[in-house]
């Protein structure tokens, strides 16, 4: 049945956000009950986890992302900075966080641009004070104009270099002009007052070294200004301060991560259903964003939709192709749920089922993967020696490929390289790329992932040396029958004290349960619409 046809029948339910779940069909379920009900308690422990890292003799100043802009005339939808919405959950541009350990009464606070009607009527309500507090926890919430009455009274020679705002959404560039309301700076931050007077106060904000740190551009400015007037601080990057913290995962976090698998499987079991031969990769990257935006989800990176040759691409985003019968299918897709991103990875055969060859390579890089759950366990590394991740999986790896006769060398990781040319594991979180670490710890939340590449041009890209020519004059007749396959099977795993929870385990993967539930699910929706 073309995915056409498909469509229509699966449309006649969707105007049903959570169908009955027939034992066919599985939806995901609502969102976790730790989500809503235990975030202000999880914000505000991880502000004080950082605020006791850096200490009473320090500030840390955070912005809210800014907005984007195309053309000058669409807006870009907005997605709040990571480590401001760590500490804060809070979603408004404009805003700015305060945490300052050493001051009196108010230890943390966030300023928020004025409610605009006249803004909002052109792009929608702004949080208030109330929502401020209820969201974050964070009980002294301070109009954006008042920020740099703030900064003038804890940096005095700040005072040189706050300009007045362009357009009263708060940040360095507000107005240091007083209001009426505003808190008796001196009193209450006396403290860090006087440190800096001392020139011994540390002000911390995200100052990444990369140069193309678009995001920070403000923060960098306003840093080199300071800088400039000799303002007396010690101006300190937060960056590794957030990689640590944020390397394990609260159980809300957990929570949150989890449902956005649950998001994840329910798309995968659409496209299980739905890529049959004569479908366009981008109908079914269709129904990986569909699935993802009715569950009030998002995409966690650009969906990746390769059939045959395209599978052996990683990074593939075209998704233009249609598919054929004998292709193999790789959907790069995961939701993302409350700015919590997973990241999955599944290779099906369009047609229903393996070819020899294209089984040959899945089992192996099934086995990798195997071979890869058995090290994620607290102590161990993601990549390294043979107890690692990454080690465990190129072992495997190196000797099913010798068996085949794809490389000449069991123990060449050179030759291994060819077909398997990207590391195996990273954290997930706020970024899909999330902060990892040398050694797995029990709470942090990573990515499995081996993969077998054979593009069809591949042996005319190696390195020009004898010993390499050599390597693809042996292998090119098993090559001939190998090549245009690409597979990756890509799982996200927490780590605890014991065995590895696989949590996105609900989306087949051993390859009987592939075939099995491809199927099941085509049968299944020429009489049963999809959910």
């Amino acid at each position: 049945m073309q995915f056409s046809k498909l469509l229509v029948c699966s449309l006649t339910l969707a105007s049903t956000a959570f169908a009955a779940d027939t034992g066919i069909w599985k939806i995901a379920p609502p969102p976790p009950a730790s989500w809503q009900r235990d975030r202000a308690a999880d914000l505000s422990a991880r502000r004080k986890a950082l605020m006791a890292q850096i200490g009473e003799r320090a500030v840390l100043i955070l912005y809210a992302a800014e907005a984007r802009n195309y053309a000058g005339d669409v807006d870009w939808p907005f997605r709040q900075e990571n480590d401001f919405f760590y500490l804060t959950g809070l979603t408004q541009p404009g805003a700015t966080l305060v945490l300052a350990p050493g001051a009196g009464k108010i230890r943390e606070m966030v300023f928020l641009p004025r409610s605009n009607p006249a803004r909002e009527s052109w792009t929608g309500h702004m949080i208030t004070t109330a929502e401020a507090r209820e969201t974050s926890g964070i009980q002294d919430v301070f109009a954006a104009g008042q920020f740099n009455g703030f900064l003038s009274a804890l940096i005095p020679r700040s005072r040189a270099v706050l300009a007045a705002p362009a357009d009263g959404m708060g940040g360095a560039g507000t107005s240091a002009a007083p209001l009426a309301n505003a808190p008796a700076w001196s009193t209450e931050f006396a403290k860090p007052i006087e440190y800096s007077g001392r020139q011994e106060l540390q002000l911390y904000m995200i100052l990444p070294a990369r140069p193309n740190a678009v995001e920070y551009r403000r923060e960098q400015e306003f840093a080199g200004k300071l800088a400039s007037v000799g303002a007396g601080v010690n101006i300190k990057d937060a960056s590794t301060l957030f990689d640590n913290l944020r390397r394990v995962k609260s159980e809300r976090e957990i929570d949150i991560l989890q449902h956005a698998s649950d998001i994840t499987a329910e798309a995968f079991q659409r496209a299980y259903a739905v890529a049959v031969p004569g479908t366009a990769e981008y109908e079914i990257q269709a129904q990986f964003e569909f699935t993802f935006l009715r569950r009030h989800g998002h995409w966690g990176y650009p969906c990746i939709v390769g059939s045959g040759n395209n599978a052996t691409t990683l990074h593939y985003g075209s998704n233009k192709d249609t598919m054929k019968a004998g292709d193999l299918l790789l959907m790069d897709d995961a939701a993302e749920f409350d700015q919590y991103s997973v990241d999955v990875t599944r290779t099906i055969p369009v047609s229903g089922k393996f070819s020899k060859q294209q089984a040959d390579i899945y089992r192996l890089v099934w086995e990798a993967q195997q071979a890869g759950f058995a090290m994620a366990k607290p102590g161990h590394a993601a990549s390294g020696g043979p107890d690692s991740i990454q080690g465990a999986a190129g072992e495997v790896f190196k000797q099913g490929l010798f068996k085949l006769g794809l490389i000449t060398d069991p123990g060449s990781d050179a030759q291994m390289r060819v077909w398997f040319n990207h590391g195996i594991s990273h954290g997930i979180g706020l970024n899909v790329h999330d902060p990892g670490g040398r050694e797995l710890q029990a709470g942090m939340v990573i990515t499995v992932e081996p993969g077998l590449y054979f593009r069809f041009d591949a042996l005319e890209h190696l390195p020009k040396t004898p010993e390499m020519e050599k390597f693809a004059a042996a292998i090119r007749p098993v090559f001939e029958k190998y090549k245009g396959i690409g597979v990756r099977i890509e799982d996200d795993v927490l780590i605890t004290t014991g065995e590895p929870r696989i949590i996105s385990a609900a989306i087949p993967s051993k390859i009987e349960e592939v075939e099995a539930s491809i199927a099941k699910l085509r049968r299944a929706v020429k009489t049963t619409p999809l959910p």
